[in-house]
Parts: structure tokens; sequence; C-alpha cells
């Protein structure tokens, strides 16, 4: 976590990173910056940590301090420390340094432990190479390893640790101080990638609108239009979702694929019942699968439902309300009671069941809603 005092004109304020889009604009509206472009502000004090001091008294870029902390946010182990000691060795003090560095802490080996030549020569390639074999720690060539590195003089003792320079890991630039490499933060539904005049950014969606107009203007683009956008991933398990998913961001655009993905993504989410019930209402764009999938609750589906008589036994063992008694039950005509269910509460039979909604709140407010609003407005 990064902890900055941002100052524009007479204002200041505290703002922590990694932060949302909305986080970010209300401490620019405390200060009266909402306006600045780019988005460089004055840092007048680095709160935390004190071993990013060199943003202090200086202007910075705040996207670029936001990718940072998530960069570092993601750390495991050791990397921190890695990652500050590797900057110290290499003078780094900008913020495309310090992006371009945390992906390149492979190349930066720290041991903490100096007490055994194995586990030297084992910690310096396991941060070199990123995994080995689990079952030959005892192995003798780690211990020569590690002494050769010893016998090396190549390790500088750091505040944690002896920290080395592999010179076979060339250091690679991702960040070209426009357009950020992919990295993926938070879990996503969608994984796009955006392409405009030779520059490459990556939307990972559900997102904050913002998020994907900063990656759009990072790139240059004129409009949204002029950006070509391709698949890198999709975390659907349902092909007709997929291509559903591929067909809104063809035809409507990235921004409604992203509301669609934000109404969809939670952990509870029936994606089948939301296909049946989309079908059942003939949704016809985005917009309306944003709707139902936020209103999915109003809808009964009766998964594998083929006749009103399957509908009536349903019914009257999960409705309390319509429960048989259990003396009468084999007189119940569970056919005429699924029909009634059917005509009283606008149920359809769908591909994989039977669709009905028993609420107070109709099919028509829902799918727009937005438009009804309006109207009764006017």
């Amino acid at each position: 976590m990064i902890k900055l005092k941002i100052k524009y004109g007479n204002s200041q304020t505290d703002l922590r990173f990694p932060c949302k889009e909305t986080e970010m604009s209300a401490a620019l509206e405390r200060i009266h910056a909402e306006d600045v472009t780019p988005l460089e502000l004055y840092v007048s004090e680095v709160v935390f940590p004190e071993e990013l001091g060199c943003l202090q008294d200086r202007f910075v870029n705040l996207d670029e301090v936001n990718f940072l902390g998530k960069r570092m946010d993601g750390f495991f182990g050791d990397e921190e420390y890695q990652f500050y000691e590797a900057m110290k060795s290499e003078g780094f003090d900008t913020l495309p340094d310090l992006i371009n560095l945390s992906f390149n802490l492979d190349r930066y080996p720290l041991i903490r432990d100096i007490s055994d030549m194995g586990k030297i020569g084992r910690e310096y390639l396991l941060t070199v190479k990123g995994c080995l074999p689990a079952d030959d720690e005892d192995d003798p060539k780690y211990a020569e390893f590690g002494r050769e590195l010893i016998r090396s003089s190549k390790g500088v003792f750091t505040e944690h640790g002896l920290l080395f320079v592999d010179e076979s890991t060339p250091f690679q630039k991702l960040y070209d101080g426009q357009v950020f490499p992919p990295y993926v933060y938070e879990e996503m539904l969608c994984f796009l990638r955006a392409e405009y005049n030779g520059k490459t950014e990556f939307l990972y969606l559900p997102c904050e609108e913002e998020a994907i107009n900063k990656a759009f203007a990072r790139l240059g683009a004129p409009t949204p239009d002029d950006v070509e956008l391709s698949w890198e991933d999709i975390c659907i398990e349902s092909e007709k979702w997929t291509e559903r998913f591929k067909e809104i961001a063809a035809e409507e655009g990235v921004y409604e694929l992203n509301r669609l993905a934000a109404a969809v993504n939670s952990a509870d989410m029936d994606m089948e019942k939301l296909w049946a019930v989309a079908e059942y209402a003939e949704a016809e764009d985005a917009k309306q699968l944003s709707r139902l999938a936020e209103n999915l609750d109003c809808f009964t589906f009766i998964v594998g439902a083929s006749n009103y008589e399957e509908v009536g036994i349903y019914v009257t063992e999960n409705n309390e309300n319509f429960s048989v008694n259990p003396s009468v039950e084999k007189f119940f005509d569970y056919k005429a009671f699924g029909k009634y269910i059917g005509d009283a509460y606008y149920g359809e039979f769908v591909d994989g069941g039977f669709i009905y909604n028993d609420t107070d709140t109709s099919l028509l407010d829902i799918l727009y809603q937005d438009e009804l609003m309006t109207m009764g407005e006017i």
C-alpha cells in the first residue's frame, strides 16, 4: 500500500493506492483538482512506505502510482524487500522505472538467510527460474552453487539480506511510459486487448467506466470507435454466454459489455437461469440483460419442467402459499393447477424448463424501467 499527501494550489489531501477511480476522483475534488489533465500532481509527503521517498517534492502521475500500488499489493513473500533493495541498487527514482522493476524481480535474488550454503544456492535459483523440483532440496549441487556465489563477491549486503543481480536475466522494459502492460489485479469476467496506432492497452471487465476512458486516452484514440478490440480471455463456463458476450462487444461496444459484466459478476449469479429468463423475456440487448440479471430473484425457474403437471407439482412443493394437504393430494389436479400458474403469472416453457414471475414487479417494469421513469417524469 502507498499513501501520499498530494497538493494542488493551497489545498492538500491524503490518498491511498491502489484505489478505485471514484476514490481518486473524490480526492481530486477535495483539493479542486478534478480538471487537471494530464493527471500529474505534486506530492508534498510520502506517508508510506518511506522507501518511496523519491516521489516526494515532485509532480507524479497518479495513474502510474495507482498501477505501481496494484503491483506492490500483489507482492508475495520477500518480494517487497527485493523491490526496495533492487530499487536502491539500481538508483531507480521514477515511476516508469519502478513499474518496470516490479516486473523484473527475478533478476534480483535477495538471500535473507546466509547461514546455509544450500539455502543460498537454492533460493538464488528459485528466484531466477521461478520454480525448482520439490524433492531435491538436499542435493549437494545447491550448496556448491551457494559457495560459488559467496566466492564471486557479487553479492551486496543490504538491510534485508544479500542482494545479487543476475546478469543472465535481461531487464525487460514492459512499461513504455504511455500504455500499461497487462496485469490482472482483481477477479474479472472479461479480459480484452485494446489497440490503436500501434499501441496496446488491456481492459479487465467489469471495471469502473472511467478506467476504460483512461485506457483509451492513454492509447491516444480520438473516440472509442477508433479502438480495435480483441479477446484475451473470458471467464464464463458457458459456450452460449461466451458467444453472447462477444456479440455484445462487437455490436454494442465495450461500455455496454462492461455494464452487463458488472450485473452478472457475483458468486451467486445463476447464468443458466439468466439465459432462460432472457429467452422468456425476449431480451434484445445488453441493457435489458443487465436489468434481468439485477432482478433475477423476481423469476422462478423450474429446471427441467416440460409440462403443466410438473409445474403444478413443483409449485405446491416449493411455495407454502400453495401447499397441498397430504390427505388430499392424490385427488389434486396438478396439471390444471400448473396451467393456472402459467396463466396467472405469465409463465412460459423455455429451453431447459419453465419460467414465471409471481412478484409485484412486472417484466415490463424490469425491461424498460429507465424509459418508464423518464416518461413518467414528462
